[in-house]
């Protein structure tokens, strides 16, 4: 849910950050510190959603601190969405050199970090016993454990970043750099689950306990995604559309019905059909397009009629670089890039699939290289 622009930045905010929101709203006002200071339920429960807020403020403001430097750095910045976990900042390419990268990183921890210094101060001129003051000394310390917690080396955190970059700097090689960035954050994410589930055993009813699982569960996924989208983009690293296409299957006739494709489709296992008149292609069928029938049955529509005609593609070149590619089937949501070369023919499909192929032949030249 898109909820506004800053500095013509996107903010977008998933519907688990509500759940979480509201959680930490919960928790301030009835089991946090603000359970302790002589105000009326209704105050306490304000200062839990107000606090709340700005500690969410406070998240947002360490992604744009993120965003706002790898935009000065020439990288777009797509949007920033809040979630669960915190915030995450979409950008639109990657950083070209290693301290670009270390300084996009480190500058998100840097911003927690002082906004917890200056929520610490503020804290100290209200007073720690007033209610304002409970509010700041708790965002003061929140901050800065949002910073710390950051700079700690496991991939995809913002330390975890840095340090792949240190390590691209010295080696020279962004794979062998993610690579090692994200088998050091594997095992700080796996002992996290380990800690998480000890305390949730020790102390029964723990929270904390659970929160660290989910953490560590987290970091684990999504430090496994960045390690094979790395391998991915060296493995595809001077390929072009046609290396990573599978052929194109037989098509049908402009002239058949949609009852026709469908059971070629379920016989073959295809989810994408071209459609021919003679040797000129009209356009593609997808499994997608059968929504178009409505309520008329696949024997009463021709697939013309629901085929995404050539103009109306999403395609490629088969000379066009396989990295892009990759993004833009990554960005349409569609399942599969027809290539179609300079005289209107298929030359076959890249999906998902034919793209995940190349992971084994590259870990397989690897590990020769390594022999050699």
């Amino acid at each position: 849910m898109r909820i506004g622009k800053i500095f013509g930045i996107d903010i977008v905010i998933n519907l688990s950050w509500l759940f979480i929101f509201a959680f930490v709203a919960w928790s301030l006002a009835d089991v946090g510190p603000f359970r302790l200071i002589s105000v009326t339920p209704f105050q306490r429960m304000t200062l839990g959603i107000i606090t709340s807020a700005l500690f969410f403020a406070s998240v947002l403001a360490h992604e744009l601190a993120h965003s706002l430097v790898a935009r000065r750095r020439g990288i777009p910045i797509k949007q920033i969405t809040l979630f669960i976990f915190g915030g995450v900042s979409s950008l639109e390419g990657e950083p070209t050199t290693a301290p670009v990268e270390a300084w996009i990183a480190f500058v998100g921890p840097l911003t927690s970090i002082i906004i917890g210094a200056l929520f610490f101060l503020t804290s100290i001129a209200l007073g720690a016993k007033t209610p304002l003051g409970v509010a700041t000394e708790y965002l003061a310390v929140a901050n800065l454990v949002i910073g710390v917690f950051n700079l700690l080396p496991a991939f995809p955190l913002d330390g975890g970043r840095v340090l792949h970059a240190l390590v691209w700097r010295w080696t020279d090689s962004r794979l062998r750099a993610t690579q090692v960035a994200a088998t050091i954050g594997r095992i700080l994410a796996i002992g996290l689950v380990a800690y998480g589930a000890f305390r949730t055993l020790y102390y029964t009813g723990s929270l904390g306990g659970l929160w660290l699982i989910f953490i560590g569960w987290f970091l684990l996924q999504a430090g496994g995604a960045e390690q094979m989208q790395a391998e991915l983009q060296s493995a595809l690293q001077g390929l072009t559309a046609r290396d990573i296409a599978v052929p194109a299957p037989e098509p049908v006739s402009a002239g058949a019905t949609a009852d026709v494709a469908l059971q070629v489709m379920m016989k073959t296992g295809n989810r994408a059909l071209p459609v021919m008149l003679g040797d000129q292609l009209l356009g593609i069928l997808t499994m997608s397009d059968f929504v178009k029938l409505s309520d008329r049955g696949p024997a009463d529509a021709y697939v013309t009629s629901l085929m995404t005609r050539v103009a109306d593609l999403k395609s490629a070149l088969p000379s066009a670089s396989a990295l892009e590619v990759v993004q833009m089937l990554s960005k349409s949501g569609v399942a599969q890039i027809p290539i179609i070369d300079e005289n209107g023919a298929l030359v076959g499909f890249v999906t998902r699939e034919s793209i995940l192929k190349r992971l084994p032949l590259q870990r397989e030249a690897q590990r020769i290289a390594g022999a050699a």
